[in-house]
Parts: structure tokens; sequence; C-alpha cells
């Protein structure tokens, strides 16, 4: 049956349409966001419909395996989604709440804020150039949201913020004021008498220490993928995570010549045609990239990331005839499935570093740095590198470190634990 009157839709507002910057918003959106998207259009635009028959005009590029584990209309919130909509009932003002997207657009994986409150304020300045924000605004917020959103201590800057937080708002802390002072860098671990030290170890110890720490199941119902990839006998084999199959509604569609004013319905007609060709492009890009990947890190992919080659997003740009930047949105936000685990999609693409790719490097710090039975120095770390043929300056593993939010080996001894990725 037609769904409702075309009468009834004329106070709808069209928000389907695949203008430049909502296709630019389609691309980057992970399989959990774009399913939404897909169930609101075809909920609100009158000539859309879900169609379990093949489609010879929109043919689909990917392989089908295994349905029950790929069709399920039901989604899980994406960590990003679920922090945007939890800021909706913060009680915050607009200008509040546009400092409070920067920040979570600017979240790492699990939860720390990536950039500084002076960048916040200067992204904030750059899409409002008419308003007048300081730092101690934009501080306000991030700590609104630290303690106001779940997972608890989102937006803090790195393990010694989030430590910090965490002890600051538990009354359950032996010598809380101590243990504050010495994640605060307030005291040295060697001023402080011994039944001190063991309750700053005792308080620490048994704390998160990322923010999505606190969830369950991070990875299924945060990080679910949008492809997985599997070898079978020598051959790799690509599914992309099955969406609703659209089409047009041809029961609509042929009553479009009884219709006086075409307008409305025109407006859904474009819609829908164009979320269509809009998934058809992206399913087959997908699988396209996945192939190249493949076939440029096929290493990295069963043996770990700290085999990576060198690989940028523009070189395999480049190979697809695509535009770098279509590239990076259709890769953003995305997982795949591998026989190493579930990683990101630009987590197989790197710089180069001399022979090597920087990430790699980056990999080989954190297992050095796993397994150290004392913390060792930057310069240490440079100095084992060197011996694996790694040309890099201790400067470079400063920066890497800090990048993967490693405390530096003064606070990992402080701490007298293990960095955990």
């Amino acid at each position: 049956m037609p769904k409702n009157s075309l009468q009834q839709k004329t106070t709808f507002n069209l928000n389907l349409s695949l203008s430049l910057k909502n296709s630019i918003e389609l691309l980057a959106m992970p399989y959990d966001d774009l399913l939404i998207e897909i169930n609101n259009a075809l909920e609100e635009n009158i000539v859309l419909t879900e169609n379990t028959e093949k489609i010879s005009e929109y043919p689909s590029t990917y392989e089908k395996i295994n349905e029950n584990d790929f069709v399920k209309l039901e989604y899980k919130e994406s960590l990003f989604s679920n922090l945007e909509n939890q800021l909706l009932y913060l009680g915050l003002t607009n200008e509040q709440l546009n400092i409070a997207h920067i920040m979570v657009e600017n979240l790492t994986e699990v939860g720390f804020l990536e950039v500084s409150i002076k960048t916040i304020m200067h992204i904030y300045l750059r899409k409002h150039p008419n308003s007048q924000i300081n730092t101690q605004q934009c501080d306000a917020v991030k700590e609104k949201m630290q303690t106001n959103l779940e997972p608890f201590g989102i937006a803090s800057f790195n393990t010694q913020d989030f430590l910090l937080l965490q002890v600051s708002h538990s009354k359950d802390i032996a010598d809380r004021s101590t243990v504050i002072q010495l994640l605060s860098d307030g005291i040295d671990i060697n001023q402080v008498t011994t039944t001190q030290k063991y309750n700053f170890l005792d308080a620490i110890k048994l704390l998160p220490k990322t923010p999505v720490d606190n969830l369950d199941n991070i990875q299924n119902s945060y990080m679910r993928p949008d492809i997985s990839i599997e070898k079978i006998e020598g051959n790799w084999h690509i599914n992309l995570k099955k969406l609703p199959t659209i089409a047009v509604n041809k029961e609509y569609l042929s009553l479009r010549n009884q219709i006086p004013d075409k307008t409305l319905f025109n407006e859904h007609l474009v819609a829908a045609r164009g979320l269509i060709g809009f998934l058809s492009y992206r399913n087959q890009y997908l699988q396209q990239i996945t192939k190249a990947l493949i076939a440029k890190q096929p290493q990295a992919l069963i043996e770990g990331l700290e085999c990576l080659l060198p690989l940028t997003q523009k070189q395999l740009a480049l190979e697809l005839g695509i535009g770098e930047s279509t590239l990076s949105r259709l890769i953003k936000n995305k997982y795949m499935e591998t026989p190493i685990g579930t990683i990101k999609i630009q987590d197989l693409f790197s710089a180069n570093v001399g022979n090597h790719a920087s990430k790699s490097i980056q990999y080989r710090i954190i297992q050095i740095i796993q397994n150290e039975n004392v913390a060792l120095s930057d310069q240490r770390i440079c100095d084992l590198l060197t011996q694996d043929e790694i040309v890099i300056c201790r400067r470079t593993i400063t920066k890497y470190r800090k990048k993967l939010n490693i405390p530096s080996a003064r606070h990992r001894k402080l701490f007298n634990m293990k960095f955990r990725k």
C-alpha cells in the first residue's frame, strides 16, 4: 500500500536531499549511523521502499554471506553518536553546545581529547567569527562533559588527567590528598612514606586507564566493523556488512501523472534515487579500497600492524582514480574485521620514516614498553630501535609516545605498571 498521501506530507522538511554537504556526511558515516539514515529515509521519503529483490538498475557489488550475521535492522549507536545525543540533555547553551560538538569531533577512540583547549577555542572562532569566547569557557564545557556524560571522564587529555579526575571525585581513597599531589606532579614519589606510596599504588591499580574502559564490550558495541576479510585456502574473501536494499516505490511512481503539483513528489524522487545511487557507489569503492589494501599490506593483515609498509591515502587514491578527500571520507570512522582482530581502516595507512612505516615504528614502541622490566627512557628506546636498523631520533620517539598517550618513563616507574594500549 502507498504511504500517507502527498497532501499530508506538504509540511515535511525534506532532509534527505543529497546535496554536496549531505553526500560528504554520508560518505564518512560508519555502518550504524548510515543504517539510521536509511531507516529514517524509508520512514520519511514517500517514494522510497525496502526491496528484497535484486535491483538491476543499481546492482550491489559486494558478496553476500550468512545473512543472519549481517542483516540486522536494529542498531547500537556509535560512541560518538551516543555522546552527541547525551549533549542535548546536558542543559548547555547554544554556544556551549557548539563547543562540546567540537570536542566530540576531536576525541580519540578511547575517549581522550587529542587537541588543546586553545585549539578548541580557535576552531570555534573559525566557525563562528562573530563570537567571542575564551579558554575558560571551553574549559568549563570540558569539565561538564567529563563529569556528566557516560562514560565518565570523557574528554580527559590523557591517562594521568583521567586518573586525577577519578581520584578527585572518589571519597573512598586512602590519603587522597597525597595521591592527588603525586598524580599532579606536586610532589615526588621519593618524598612520601612507604605507606603513602602503597596507598597511591593501591588507589590507581584498579582504576580504569581510559574513559572507554568504563564501558562493557566496547569492541562489540562501539567499534562494529563495516567490512570483514578472511583468508581461506590462500584466497582472501571480502564481505561488506549488509544494509537494507532500497528502491523507488513503483506503485507511487505510477501515480506521478495524476498529481497536479509534482514539486514535493519530484523532490522525494530525486532524494530517493540519489540515496540509492550513493549506496551503490559506497559499496563499490569500499570493496575496491579493501582489495587494494589486501594487495598492499598482506603481511600486516596476517602478522600485525607492526609489519605495516609505507602507504599514504594519496598514493592509493591515485591508483584507484578517486580524489584523496573522497577516499579519506570513505574510510573515516570505519572498522575492518581481519585475521589480526578488528582495526580501523585508517590504521592500514602510514607515512614513511626512512624505509619504515611510521605506524609500524609506533607499534614497535608499544611492544618495547609492554615488555620492559624497568621503565625505559626515550633515548634507550631509540637505541633499541637503532639496533633493529630503524633509524630514528629520540625527539621522534617522544613525539610518538605522547601521541599514543603513553606516560613518560618517570610516570611509568611511578605507577609501577606496564602500559596497556
